[in-house]
């Protein structure tokens, strides 16, 4: 069985080779920023919840403008200081700023939302890229209501489509072209990143050919880098000690790297009890472990996470045993680990 197949219904959320969309997004575009001259600008992207990229993040800072709130904070680790919030602008109350990094953005990637309301403000946005003459890829569920807001843009951009499986992208003239016919499907392309990102020790990614043009991902990845706080508090002690906390209470929040369909072991440390028991929650799921390993360095735990449904931010929610939690420090993720197939 595979993990798409793992995770549940894919009806109920749309075809499964749409949810897995934003992980071909990221290996693409993580080639163009590796291949890329180097410059002034960065890659931005235009979503309405909260997503993460992290393959090209490993590439440098990446934009991020939203045309809906967002109510939690995330972090960039920066070399040798204190974790820094990762640049998200508010499109509605801070334009100028959004109109700054759509100015100088090296490539512009647009998230479809699942709603018509918010793809006319992120349509909007998208004309002023390509009128900079940025590189511009919009891609999403074909199903999702944003499109309807795309459709002008679409014509007089004469963004054309390109392969994404059963997902649907279109992107400009010239970066079709840089698509060539295998789209983002690409699995040579792929592969050959993997081996440069893992040489180059920017990313502990492994990727497997399956068939049919199907990928097999496992992302090791700092925790600092997905832990998400929605209080200031827990904001200010994961900056100071760059590590991704749990709140006092033993309540903590991660932003998934994609909103695939994935098996997930975590390593929660500082634990004073068994937490076989733990709540998780994503979107409307809620989850039970599917095992937890007690060792030396704290505890293992392992997930089967159903992919992340349209207008859904990208979270995953912790609640430990109240007798787990320490009554002098924090828990934390201490190390976190994703395998995603692309099936």
């Amino acid at each position: 069985m595979s993990l798409a197949e793992a995770a549940g219904n894919p009806s109920a959320v749309g075809n499964n080779a749409a949810l897995i969309i934003d992980v071909w997004v990221d290996l693409f575009a993580t080639h163009l920023a590796r291949n890329a001259a180097s410059g002034n600008g960065l890659p931005v992207v235009l979503t309405d919840k909260l997503r993460a990229l992290p393959l090209l993040e490993s590439q440098g800072p990446i934009g991020w403008i939203h045309t809906s709130p967002w109510h939690y904070r995330d972090y960039l680790q920066v070399a040798q200081g204190q974790p820094a919030p990762r640049l998200r602008v508010d499109a509605e109350r801070e334009p100028a700023d959004a109109d700054r990094l759509l100015r100088r953005a090296t490539l512009c990637l647009v998230a479809v939302p699942a709603d018509r309301a918010p793809g006319v403000t992120m349509a909007a946005l998208a004309a002023k890229a390509l009128q900079a003459r940025a590189p511009v890829l919009i891609y999403g569920a074909p199903q999702a209501g944003g499109w309807a807001a795309f459709e002008g843009l679409i014509r007089q951009g004469a963004l054309q489509p390109v392969e994404a499986g059963g997902a649907r992208a279109l992107a400009s003239a010239g970066l079709a072209g840089v698509l060539g016919d295998a789209g983002l499907h690409d699995v040579e392309r792929a592969l050959n990143l993997a081996a440069q990102l893992m040489r180059a020790r920017q990313a502990d990614l492994q990727l497997e050919a399956l068939s049919h043009g199907h990928l097999k991902l496992r992302l090791r990845i700092d925790p600092v880098l997905l832990v998400a706080a929605s209080a200031d508090t827990l904001a200010h002690h994961i900056a100071h000690e760059g590590r991704a906390l749990f709140n006092s209470r033993g309540l903590g929040a991660m932003l998934l790297p994609w909103g695939a369909p994935s098996q997930v072991r975590l390593l929660l440390r500082n634990v004073r009890a068994r937490i076989d028991g733990c709540g998780i929650a994503l979107g409307p799921h809620t989850l039970s472990p599917t095992a937890v390993d007690y060792t030396e360095h704290g505890a293992f735990l392992r997930l089967l996470l159903p992919a992340v449904g349209p207008g859904q931010d990208a979270l995953l929610h912790l609640s430990l045993p109240r007798d787990a939690v320490p009554n002098d420090g924090f828990c934390d993720i201490g190390a976190a680990e994703f395998t995603v197939e692309t099936a």
